[in-house]
């Protein structure tokens, strides 16, 4: 079983929780992961969501530190596939990651709309998260009274505070509302996944591990926690 990982190829960058944590939840029960960017190659990731720099936010980020340290790995991440190379039918569910960059080159993006298009179709999984979400903007006619989450607009708030005004080019919740979903999200930095059928969606970085754990269950078609009433 594999799963394509679509990662942004825009400077402006990746946050690395949201390609690690999922690929780990996958990998490690078994399921292979390609990764996938606009133009192929090398992707590149916010120093910030990196737990060895030291302005780091992820210093405690156990998974991301794992995933780096293992070259392996992390040469895949700078030989990722052209979307245009990229054999759908190979898959069973996508996985869109977020960064800021997402919000450069994810949305519009004609190859990524063709790409979702055929995991919709075909009633695959489709997941998305943070900013990443906004992908799901370039098929409106898929998400029109879905239920979703994403990176939201208070946030965006936020780092707009920060990085001035039009920081990025579009706001994931504004597009995808736009598109007729119906999108809700938990307080800035707060946790959030929703799972509306096959499609499944988080809010932000601090959701990858719950994300990637629906997004696994949902792909393998079962939740394996089981709840008794002790009496």
């Amino acid at each position: 079983m594999k799963v394509l990982f679509l990662i942004t190829s825009a400077s402006e960058a990746t946050w690395l929780a949201e390609v690690t944590h999922p690929y780990w939840h996958l990998a490690e029960r078994g399921i292979d992961v390609d990764f996938a960017s606009p133009l192929g190659g090398k992707i590149v990731w916010n120093p910030w969501s990196d737990p060895f720099t030291a302005d780091s936010q992820e210093r405690d980020d156990l998974v991301s530190k794992g995933f780096l340290s293992d070259k392996a790995l992390t040469r895949r991440l700078e030989t990722t596939l052209p979307f245009r190379s990229i054999k759908v039918t190979d898959y069973e569910a996508v996985h869109v990651a977020g960064g800021l960059g997402a919000a450069v080159d994810l949305y519009p993006n004609s190859d990524i709309a063709e790409i979702l298009d055929y995991f919709f179709e075909a009633r695959k999984v489709v997941g998305a998260i943070c900013h990443g979400v906004i992908a799901l903007g370039n098929n409106s006619d898929r998400v029109h009274g879905r239920h979703v989450t994403g990176y939201s607009l208070s946030e965006d708030l936020q780092i707009e505070a920060l990085l001035g005004k039009g920081f990025i080019p579009n706001y994931p919740q504004p597009v995808l509302e736009a598109a007729g979903a119906l999108f809700t999200s938990a307080e800035p930095q707060g946790v959030r996944v929703v799972i509306d059928g096959n499609l499944i969606t988080g809010q932000n970085q601090q959701s990858a591990s719950e994300y990637g754990i629906a997004l696994h269950n949902a792909i393998v078609g079962q939740h394996p926690v089981v709840s008794s009433q002790v009496r």
